[in-house]
């Protein structure tokens, strides 16, 4: 049988701003898990795969850091030291 809920149930965790159409989940959001781990907003368990729209650049960010450009930019300065 099938868990439904009403949407009133969600109320305390689930906010919609009617003027933006933002949507926010209050505390933290778990892909693969119902217990999302520590204090991440976002915690995935298992592998993910990041893509993104055709003729556009993907991109991965870590405090603000692009993990892309900083893998690309360590990968050419090691070619260039290793000649």
């Amino acid at each position: 049988m099938a868990n439904n809920r009403e949407a009133s149930q969600f109320n305390s965790v689930v906010h919609v701003n009617d003027t933006t159409a933002q949507v926010g989940i209050a505390n933290s959001v778990g892909i693969n898990t119902t217990t999302p781990q520590g204090s991440y907003s976002l915690y995935v368990q298992g592998t993910s795969n990041v893509t993104g729209a055709i003729n556009s650049q993907t991109d991965v960010q870590v405090g603000g850091v692009s993990i892309t450009a900083t893998a690309s930019a360590d990968a050419t300065a090691l070619a260039i030291a290793l000649g």
